[in-house]
């Protein structure tokens, strides 16, 4: 998750975080995109009226981001312990088999438990990911929803302050959904927009409205 050079060093304004609760600076993240400056949870920026719809989802993706990096630490200490008791057997086994046979088990437990404390963290991290994605789609929506209007993926990006990439595979998703409305402008570029009805609308479940593809 990397964001353009300009994004990045645009000023970013001042947000309640919705982790510590502080009003502060939002930073540029390599993997969050986007930051508190106090406490470092996730923050997803939106130039519109929010309804902190997405805040469960931001909590939830920092708290099993944490617990990802306790599965790493785990492994990472795991593996030392594997590391050494292996070392250790193999300078015992010509003074005692039996000493070098029990440190080899143990060394061999280490690993076991090292690897699976590595999937699980990998597991995490991807849940951690995913909880933030929906963050952002939530967000994306009240944005449209705001627009009251069409509003092409580089206009969402930069309210947004993400990459057109980004943006894309965000309204991508929502219409995938059938949370946002499809059109094709003349010149073959695609715009979106929400519901009629606002935000109620752009909120509605999956599935509500079908996707609709039109030509102004």
């Amino acid at each position: 998750m990397t964001l353009p050079s300009d994004v990045a060093r645009a000023p970013a304004p001042d947000v309640k975080c919705p982790h510590c609760g502080a009003l502060a600076r939002i930073e540029p993240s390599a993997s969050l995109r986007w930051r508190c400056g106090v406490c470092g949870g996730p923050v997803v920026p939106g130039d519109a009226p929010r309804s902190s719809a997405e805040l469960p989802d931001l909590v939830r993706s920092h708290r099993v981001r944490a617990m990802a990096l306790g599965w790493l630490g785990a492994s990472f200490v795991l593996f030392a312990i594997a590391a050494m008791a292996t070392g250790v057997a193999l300078l015992l086994w010509l003074a005692s088999h039996l000493a070098g046979v029990i440190l080899a088990v143990v060394a061999a437990v280490a690993g076991v438990l090292a690897l699976g404390s590595l999937r699980r963290s990998r597991r995490r991290r991807d849940e951690a990911r995913e909880q933030l994605d929906q963050a952002w789609e939530s967000v994306a929506r009240e944005v449209l929803a705001h627009r009251h209007g069409d509003m092409t993926a580089e206009e969402l990006a930069r309210m947004m302050r993400t990459d057109t990439g980004h943006a894309e595979r965000l309204l991508s998703r929502l219409s995938v959904e059938g949370r946002v409305r499809v059109a094709v402008r003349d010149d073959a570029e695609l715009t979106y927009r929400a519901g009629e009805d606002g935000v109620e609308d752009a909120l509605a479940p999956a599935g509500e409205p079908p996707v609709q593809v039109r030509t102004r």
